[in-house]
C-alpha cells in the first residue's frame, strides 16, 4: 500500500515522501527550485557549475571521499541541473537512507568551492561543452534553443558556453547561491521503504536553520520566435529540430499535449514514425516531444536526413501536421495512445527513482500530490474533437522555429 505523506519545515522546506513497504530500495532527491532560466547573461551554466562543484569537497569529505562513500553504499548518487531545477539525488537500500542523506545535505549546504578545484572541474565542464558541440544531434537542439526562446536565459544552454564558464570566479559562484538557494525553494522528495517522520527527523536537524534573507530575483517572462535557421557544418546528413509553444506543466491542457505528442511522433506506431521512417524510408530515426516547464512548454519534432531527402521530410512532416488541423483522429488511434500511456505510467512506477522524480516535480508544480490513477483519468477524458482544438491552436507552423544543421543545399 502506497502512503503519501508532506511535511513543511518552519522555514519553509518541504518533505514529501511516498511509503512502498514492499520496496527494499529508497530514492531520496534534494531539489532546488532554480536552474539555468535564472541566471544573467554572464552566469550562464553556473547552475550547472554549481551542482559539480558540490561533489568536490566539503569541510568533513574530500571530492575523494565523497566518491568512495558513494560507491560504498552500493547504489548510486548523482546530480542533474534543468532551465528551473538543480537536484542532488541517489538511490540505496531502504537501512543507508540515513547515510545517504547525510552525504546530499553536505554537499548541498557544506561545498568547499576549492579554488584550486574550482580550476579542474573547469576543464571537465568545457570537455562537456565541447563534446555537445561535437555531437550534432545534441548541438541541434542547443541551437534551436537560442533561435526559438530568443536572447534570454531560457534560450541559453544549461551548460553555459566557454566564453562564461572560462570567466567564473568562487565569489561568483557563492554570490548566485545567496541569491537563488532559498530555503522555500527547497524541496525533500523521498520514495521507496521508509519512515516519513524519521526522515522529517534528519531534515529538520540539516536544514531546519537554512535562512536566506535575499529577495528572490523574479523569473523572466519568455517570449518565443518562429522562424528558420540553417546552421553550416560539413556532416553526412542534416540534423533538424523544428517546434512551438506548447501546454505548461499546470497547464489542464497538457493532458491533451501528451497525447497529442504520442499520436504525432511519440513512439513506432505514431504518424510520423510510420510515414517518415516505415512507408517513405526517408530517414532512421524521427520523433517529436513534449516539455513542459512553470509558465510554458515546447511540443518539438527532431530528426536526421540525406541532404537531399530534407525538403521532402519538411514537407511530409507539415502535411502530417496539418492532417492533425483538419481531422478527428480515430477514436481507435486515441484508444491505443491511452492504454500506450496508462502502461508506461505504471511501469515507470515500478522504479523509485521515477517516483521520486514525480513527487518532487508534482510539488514544486502544483503543491500537492497527484496520483497516478488521478493522471490516467485525466488522459481518458480526452476526446478527438478537443485533439483537434489543440492541433488547430498549437501547430500553427507560423508560429514554429525550424533548426537544421549540417549541409547546405
Amino acid at each position: 500500500m502506497t502512503v503519501f505523506h508532506k511535511t513543511v519545515l518552519a522555514n519553509g522546506v518541504r518533505v514529501v515522501t511516498e511509503t512502498l513497504p514492499h520496496f527494499h530500495s529508497v530514492s531520496l532527491g534534494v531539489w532546488l527550485n532554480t536552474g539555468s532560466r535564472d541566471e544573467t547573461a554572464p552566469e550562464n551554466g553556473l547552475a550547472h557549475f554549481l551542482e559539480h562543484m558540490a561533489f568536490k569537497g566539503t569541510p568533513r569529505r574530500t571530492a575523494l571521499a565523497l566518491a568512495q562513500e558513494i560507491d560504498q553504499l552500493g547504489g548510486a548518487a548523482n546530480a542533474f541541473t534543468t532551465k528551473e531545477n538543480t537536484c542532488f539525488h541517489g538511490k540505496v537500500l531502504a537501512e543507508q537512507l540515513p547515510r545517504l542523506f547525510d552525504l546530499l545535505s553536505d554537499i548541498v549546504l557544506n561545498p568547499l568551492y576549492d579554488p584550486e578545484e574550482l580550476e579542474k572541474e573547469r576543464q571537465v565542464v568545457l570537455q562537456e561543452i565541447y563534446n555537445a558541440e561535437d555531437t550534432p544531434d545534441d548541438h541541434v537542439h542547443d541551437l534551436f534553443g537560442r533561435c526559438f526562446w530568443g536572447d534570454s536565459a531560457f534560450g541559453r544552454p544549461i551548460m553555459g558556453q566557454a566564453e562564461t564558464v572560462s570567466n567564473f570566479s568562487r565569489a561568483l559562484l557563492l554570490t548566485y547561491r545567496q541569491a537563488h538557494y532559498h530555503p522555500d525553494r527547497l524541496v525533500i522528495a523521498a520514495a521507496g521503504r521508509l519512515d516519513h517522520d524519521a526522515l522529517v527527523e534528519l531534515a529538520g536537524t540539516a536544514f531546519g536553520q537554512l535562512a536566506n534573507g535575499i529577495p528572490r530575483q523574479p523569473r523572466q517572462a519568455v517570449t518565443t520566435q518562429p522562424g528558420y535557421h540553417h546552421y553550416e557544418r560539413d556532416l553526412e546528413q542534416v540534423h533538424l529540430v523544428l517546434g512551438g509553444r506548447a501546454p505548461a506543466a499546470g497547464d489542464y491542457q497538457r493532458f491533451i499535449a501528451v497525447l497529442l505528442n504520442l499520436i504525432l511522433g511519440g513512439n513506432m506506431s505514431s504518424r510520423l514514425f510510420q510515414e517518415v521512417r516505415e512507408n517513405l524510408g526517408l530517414c532512421y530515426s524521427i520523433y517529436s516531444f513534449l516539455h513542459c516547464y512553470s509558465d510554458t512548454g515546447l511540443l518539438g519534432i527532431t530528426a536526421a536526413v540525406s541532404p537531399d531527402r530534407l525538403e521532402i521530410l519538411l514537407a511530409t512532416i507539415h502535411r502530417e501536421m496539418q492532417k492533425f488541423r483538419e481531422e478527428l483522429v480515430p477514436e481507435t488511434e486515441l484508444q491505443a495512445a491511452l492504454d500506450y500511456s496508462r502502461a508506461s505510467f505504471y511501469l515507470s512506477a515500478e522504479d523509485s527513482d521515477n517516483r521520486m522524480l514525480r513527487l518532487a516535480k508534482n510539488e514544486i508544480n502544483f503543491g500537492r500530490y497527484l496520483s497516478y490513477e488521478e493522471v490516467i483519468d485525466h488522459l481518458a477524458a480526452v476526446t478527438p474533437a478537443q485533439l483537434r482544438d489543440m492541433a488547430q491552436a498549437w501547430l500553427d507552423l507560423d508560429t514554429w522555429q525550424t533548426v537544421c544543421l549540417g549541409p547546405a543545399r
